[in-house]
């Protein structure tokens, strides 16, 4: 084993040997490689600080168009929320149409509902004063009747004048309440 070891550290030294390069000096006269060097130099400075102050530039030239991009999109997003307050403006202005259209709506509804019931009170107060004075007519014709025949004592002539007088009164209320019940349904149509 330790053979082994000892020829793979000789392998890998002759290794290293064999695969080592060797540098060779080369001798120059100074001074004629200088000058070159010292204009190569500056040639490399000066395209150096033209590829910088081009680098720069496109830097300075791709920041406007960013600022320029950004106030685009600030521009967009201005007029995207103006266009949405006044869109929501607009559906606000046609919501409170539609609740003045439905107030409006029910309001006439209910003028028309009242109407009607004025309607109905006056028609109703017709049938009553002319059944009321139907049944007075009848009440006359029944005392006058009684009272030709004479079958009436002096207290029961009395008693069913007493009741016609009554359905009188009720007759000229229900007259009265007609009038009011007309005043109220010109009132209601006006």
């Amino acid at each position: 084993m330790k053979i082994k070891i000892v020829l793979i550290v000789f392998a890998i030294f002759g290794c290293q040997i064999a695969f080592s390069q060797e540098s060779k000096t080369v001798v120059v006269d100074s001074m004629r490689i200088v000058p070159v060097d010292l204009l190569q130099q500056k040639t490399l400075e000066k395209e150096a600080i033209k590829e910088r102050e081009k680098a720069a530039k496109a830097l300075k030239d791709a920041e406007k168009d960013r600022k320029k991009a950004q106030k685009e999109l600030d521009k967009a997003e201005k007029s995207r929320q103006k266009a949405e307050k006044e869109r929501a403006k607009a559906e606000k202005v046609r919501e409170r149409a539609d609740k003045e259209r439905q107030k409006a709506a029910k309001k006439i509804e209910k003028e028309q509902r009242k109407i009607k019931k004025a309607d109905k009170s006056v028609e109703k107060l017709n049938k009553k004063i002319e059944k009321a004075e139907k049944d007075y007519d009848k009440m006359q014709a029944k005392l006058d009747k009684q009272s030709k025949r004479g079958k009436l004592s002096e207290v029961d002539i009395q008693k069913e004048n007493v009741k016609i007088s009554k359905k009188q009164l009720q007759i000229k209320e229900l007259e009265a309440d007609l009038v009011d019940a007309k005043e109220k349904q010109l009132k209601l149509q006006k």
